[in-house]
């Protein structure tokens, strides 16, 4: 194949020229934004720079646990500073907008990196540190952060129609909401790429993609180069218009060995559980509508519910000596919880609905068996990664809309229908649930971050 044989070619031949010369220390200017996401995926690639570079973060929010452990120079002895900026979203967006392009401005100049990576190219907060970096003559790299659910005009399509049934009055023809939900997302788009920049007194970001219309490709704004986690990321990148000259595969840190290491000692190691305990974990979803794959009708919450209902009465029912946590959604609030428990009521005595922001990785570690329900769970992907041995089963019991994203998927069940839920629940009750694991990397990926990044330093000498 083309991809192959190109990145084979250009990778032993840089890595072959690297080895000629011993590499400078970089400087490297790192952006974190989600919080989730950052635990889950963004700290070993963090970890694996600061083992050879000098690093400052850039992020928006750390949660403390993990604060703690970046002050630890045995783990991060290149990392060498922490700053932290405001997401311009929600309340104030103008003042919040203006401080982040100030703060992204001076920390470019202050630093002065040889390389910025961020975790996209269509965020605000990424965007005004691409550009400065750029203009500073640093090599820029956008590096996925999290799983990729799907191409975006299906990720587009799904949002314009949870908008339409959540946010539009329901008294109109569903061609004319769908016709606003389109046109605020069009307004959503020039306010963030033209207005916000123009008034922090910068020139717009002209473009298509935005994260308004759900574009989740790196490379089609200003990151030079894009790294995803396989091939599979790599075809939806091209589908959606990205250079092959700016791709590479970076697997996700799980899957590189050392890296896989300080995650266990850092995080999972403490939630660990004898072998053979008997706990399973729903990841549950904060979404109370869904749609039904092919005519896209809606599913509507006491339908949703129905099924949600049903799934946990009969986990709860064929796992009867099991512990059965529900892990709702981490930006879940008390309301959410408190309709989780009223709608499930009377709750069986050995389910427990845990606290939404507590760390998805603890329950992954503690469980045996992870379940998750449409729209599909991104924590499910996380989990094949973090203990690919582990039974992750996802459901799609009533044909929703996005809901098959794990059909065929490596690591992951998937279930799409009640007798087939049933057989593979008494299979686990059983101990006779067999899971075949596949080890090993993507073809033709780098082993590391720090390998990218030589490699890219020696693209741009």
């Amino acid at each position: 194949m083309q991809f192959n044989e190109r990145h084979r070619q250009n990778n032993n031949f840089l890595i072959s020229e690297s080895k000629k010369k011993d590499k400078a220390c970089l400087k490297v200017l790192f952006q974190s934004t989600i919080p989730i996401v950052f635990r889950a995926t963004s700290i070993g690639y963090l970890y694996e720079i600061s083992q050879k570079h000098r690093v400052v973060l850039l992020a928006e929010e750390i949660d403390s646990y993990t604060r703690k452990i970046l002050c630890d120079k045995s783990l991060f002895p290149g990392l060498e500073k922490i700053i932290f900026f405001e997401s311009p979203f929600n309340r104030d967006i103008f003042r919040k907008n203006y401080r982040l392009c100030q703060k992204s401005k001076r920390v470019v100049q202050e630093y002065n990196p040889d390389i910025v990576i961020t975790p996209g190219d269509i965020w605000p907060a990424a965007l005004y540190l691409l550009r400065f970096a750029k203009k500073a003559g640093a090599v820029t790299v956008a590096i996925q952060a999290g799983f990729r659910i799907a191409e975006k005009k299906k990720l587009f399509f799904w949002s314009c129609l949870t908008n339409v049934y959540i946010k539009m009055p329901g008294f109109l023809p569903f061609f004319l909401r769908l016709f606003f939900v389109k046109i605020k997302k069009y307004l959503g788009h020039f306010l963030y790429y033209w207005i916000l920049p123009i008034t922090a007194g910068e020139m717009p970001f002209p473009g298509k993609t935005s994260f308004v219309f759900w574009d989740t490709s790196s490379g089609l704004r200003d990151a030079d180069y894009s790294a995803v986690f396989s091939k599979r990321d790599y075809d939806l990148s091209i589908k959606d218009g990205v250079s092959p000259e700016k791709l590479f595969l970076l697997s996700h840190p799980l899957e590189h060995k050392s890296t896989k290491k300080f995650f266990e000692e850092v995080y999972f190691s403490k939630n660990r559980k004898k072998k053979n305990v008997k706990i399973l974990t729903i990841m549950w979803p904060d979404e109370k509508i869904g749609f039904k794959n092919g005519d896209y009708s809606l599913i509507s919450e006491e339908k949703m519910q129905e099924n949600r209902i049903k799934i946990v009465k009969l986990i709860a029912e064929k796992l009867a000596d099991w512990k059965i946590f529900i892990k709702p959604y981490p930006d879940s609030d008390n309301q959410s919880t408190s309709e989780i428990k009223e709608f499930l009521a009377p709750i069986p005595n050995n389910v427990l609905i845990v606290e939404p922001s507590e760390p998805a990785d603890k329950y992954i570690e503690m469980s045996s068996v992870i379940v998750g329900m449409p729209p599909p769970s991104t924590t499910l992907f996380t989990a094949s990664k973090q203990n690919p041995k582990k039974i992750i089963l996802s459901l799609n019991l009533i044909d929703e809309f996005l809901g098959d994203i794990y059909k065929n998927f490596d690591g992951i069940e998937y279930i799409d229908s009640e007798e087939k839920f049933i057989n593979t629940l008494e299979l686990i009750r059983d101990d006779k649930c067999k899971k075949e694991v596949k080890m090993g990397l993507e073809a033709n990926g780098f082993k590391d971050t720090v390998e990218l990044l030589d490699f890219l330093i020696q693209a741009k000498d």
